[in-house]
């Protein structure tokens, strides 16, 4: 049975910025929580106690900040954002969470949308949706290693497998564009190979009716999934390639997509303002979060698998209670 909880999140576990919440990350320990907004900040919020504890806001050269994400060993958080000084352009910056400057790691031409650390922290992949591509970073050099091309269309989300082995990158046209430009409408999620110097694709996924906007991979690396514009959830096998469950429910598109990380639950996120968690065993929704007063774009789930983060076109962070309900 399908539980829909109305009320606001966890009591005293919300946080604000001054503009849209793209993007919310917890640090491999749980003890932090970053948040980036369309404000231009990054906020680090402390997850001890009943509260949100500010720690920390960090600015970049840039106007907006698309994404967040904690380095591999939980030392440093980076965000990634978008300037417009004559032409848009993007840049990563890093800072450690001991203190100190900003480093720059990346900057390039053109809007990036997404970014994801390699787990054995020596790459970073941006996505771009302007140029329909996903560039690998050596981290190490901060120079570009590989550039993987030729999307079905603009690239929204990318995951790397657990194993470092795998990529994925979720592409398509906004329903709208496709509409009027004559665009093909149906989105693509495709796997990567990383496996060699030159990366392959190992599979490309096929099956939403529209764009696909986000995409995670299961923490033993057996399962992908993807939401798209199309309102769905998918769930797919990453190892063969098929699609194993289309999770319906959603009544806007499908901004976000999280696994647990016991793997038995998937969080996901959408324009219709909630927060979703399905039974990835059973390929059933389990239950609903309501509160968010505008589009939901980004989730994360605490490491413990306790806590869920959600970050809102209306401003907010919120911390759901991420445990299952006892059904009714």
């Amino acid at each position: 049975m399908t539980t829909s909880i109305e009320t606001s999140s966890r009591t005293g576990r919300q946080a604000s910025h001054s503009n849209v919440v793209t993007s919310v990350a917890f640090s491999p320990d749980g003890r932090f929580l970053a948040s980036g907004s369309w404000d231009g900040t990054i906020k680090i919020w402390n997850t001890q106690g009943s509260r949100l504890k500010l720690v920390r806001t960090l600015r970049g050269d840039w106007d907006e900040v698309e994404a967040v994400a904690f380095t591999s060993d939980g030392s440093a958080v980076a965000g990634l954002g978008t300037g417009f000084d004559g032409a848009p352009y993007g840049v990563v910056t890093v800072w450690s969470l001991d203190g100190g400057n900003g480093k720059v790691i990346v900057r390039a031409s053109g809007k990036l949308d997404a970014l994801a650390f390699s787990p054995d922290g020596t790459a970073l992949a941006t996505a771009s949706g302007d140029s329909h591509s996903v560039t690998i970073w050596d981290l190490a050099t901060s120079k570009s290693k590989a550039n993987l091309l030729d999307h079905h269309g603009p690239v929204w989300s990318v995951a790397y497998a657990p194993d470092g082995q795998s990529l994925a990158a979720a592409s398509g046209e906004v329903p709208a564009v496709a509409g009027r430009s004559g665009l093909a409408e149906s989105g693509e999620l495709r796997v990567w190979d990383l496996s060699s110097a030159t990366p392959k694709p190992r599979f490309n996924l096929a099956g939403h009716r529209q764009g696909v906007v986000s995409t995670a991979f299961s923490p033993d690396g057996k399962f992908v999934a993807s939401g798209g514009f199309d309102r769905t959830v998918k769930l797919w096998s990453a190892t063969e390639g098929t699609e194993l469950a289309t999770l319906d429910g959603h009544e806007g598109w499908v901004a976000t997509v999280a696994f647990s990380p016991n793997g038995a639950t998937l969080a996901s996120g959408s324009h219709d303002q909630t927060v979703r968690i399905w039974d990835v065993a059973a390929a059933r929704e389990i239950v609903t979060f309501r509160g968010h007063t505008g589009n939901v774009y980004s989730v994360a789930f605490s490491p413990d698998g306790r806590l869920l983060a959600s970050g809102s076109l209306d401003g907010t962070v919120r911390i759901w209670d991420a445990i299952e309900p006892t059904a009714q």
